[in-house]
């Protein structure tokens, strides 16, 4: 990466990764100004030291290994094919690498690596009936199974877990779901988010036929960011605002107003609200403080305060509004979270540590 460039940070060029990527950065106020969808280069208004280039998501870890992106964003499923182990890897093992991952799940993209065998295979419904199956095609045809995928570095590492090796691992061209219907394979391992596409071309999901689990995630260049001072300022004023905004999501600010004899008993108040929210709703994160209210009101009365979670249902909200009704409590406002700063950032944290190998 040459220094006229400055720091960069590549992205998916295309698809929905692309969409879902400026959506989330977006979100999390690092807007990516694009004045042209074909252009492969862009800038972030709030970070102008921060080049965008945008890259084809499989290229992607390459680019940052390779130092000629300083971060990267793609999917989980990219990367460990790209590097050649998944999950069941220990997380310490790429301490070593230069390519390192710095938040391992951004919220969006999630999608499975997944073993699917055609409905007719009725015998078949796990990876102990599959090494059987390959033993005997191996035995009664002369070949192994035939296995379509895209990912064949952690599929051929799922299957020698499994003990299966009467097989060939092939990756066409084109829709993988055809596969079988065709004749061109025996079964697929594919990604899916929801089995939708695999059942309607008439296949099933192996029980434990899950070989990894993905979302987008955030990569980056360790030795780069040690070496380049303001390529660590920017990979850690990114992860402070991911962290910020990823602890905010879904939580809402109450504060209402309720009448009391004094500040203790306010507080005694408060934390009978706080028993009864908590019983009731398991998603409840409310904490309660009482101060004075200094406003036009009269004396005596308080001001209420605390984080809710609403997360995918209003009924939460709806719930907490009615106990603090029936607690006395009026003027309840409910403000949605933009971001949510802990005392440190364990992000940021865990970055410095591993950077520590380069001293």
């Amino acid at each position: 990466m040459s220094v006229a460039t400055g720091v960069r940070i590549a992205l998916p060029g295309k698809g929905a990764l692309e969409a879902s990527t400026l959506a989330f950065l977006a979100e999390c106020g690092m807007k990516v100004n694009r004045s042209n969808p074909r252009q492969y280069l862009a800038r972030i208004g709030s970070m102008p030291a921060l080049e965008v280039v945008f890259q084809r998501a499989a290229d992607i870890p390459a680019l940052v290994q390779n130092a000629d992106a300083a971060l990267g964003i793609t999917g989980y499923d990219i990367l460990a094919e790209h590097r050649g182990y998944g999950d069941e890897e220990s997380e310490e093992d790429d301490y070593d690498e230069d390519l390192i991952v710095l938040a391992r799940d951004l919220g969006y993209g999630a999608c499975r690596l997944v073993v699917a065998v055609p409905e007719t295979w009725i015998d078949v419904s796990t990876c102990a009936d599959l090494w059987h199956l390959s033993g005997y095609y191996q035995t009664s045809k002369g070949r192994g199974l035939r296995i379509a995928t895209k990912y064949p570095i952690l599929t051929g590492r799922f299957l020698r877990r499994h003990n299966i090796t009467h097989c060939k691992i092939f990756s066409p061209h084109g829709a993988l779901e055809a596969a079988p219907l065709t004749d061109t394979a025996d079964l697929i391992v594919d990604l899916t988010e929801t089995g939708t596409t695999l059942r309607e071309n008439r296949l099933k999901l192996l029980e434990d036929g899950v070989v990894l689990r993905s979302q987008s995630c955030l990569l980056a260049n360790a030795r780069l960011l040690y070496q380049q001072k303001e390529a660590l300022t920017i990979a850690e004023t990114i992860l402070e605002l991911i962290d910020a905004r990823m602890q905010a999501r879904n939580q809402s600010i109450v504060t209402a107003y309720m009448q009391g004899e004094s500040h203790e008993a306010m507080q005694r108040t408060c934390a009978e609200l706080n028993q009864r929210l908590n019983a009731s709703m398991s998603s409840m994160e409310l904490r309660v403080s009482t101060s004075d209210l200094t406003s036009d009101m009269e004396p005596g009365w308080y001001t209420i305060s605390g984080i809710v979670c609403v997360g995918g249902s209003i009924s939460t909200l709806l719930e907490t509004v009615a106990v603090l009704r029936g607690a006395g409590a009026v003027h309840i406002n409910v403000t949605p979270l933009s971001y949510r700063f802990e005392e440190a950032s364990m992000s940021v944290r865990v970055l410095r540590e591993r950077l520590k190998r380069f001293a």
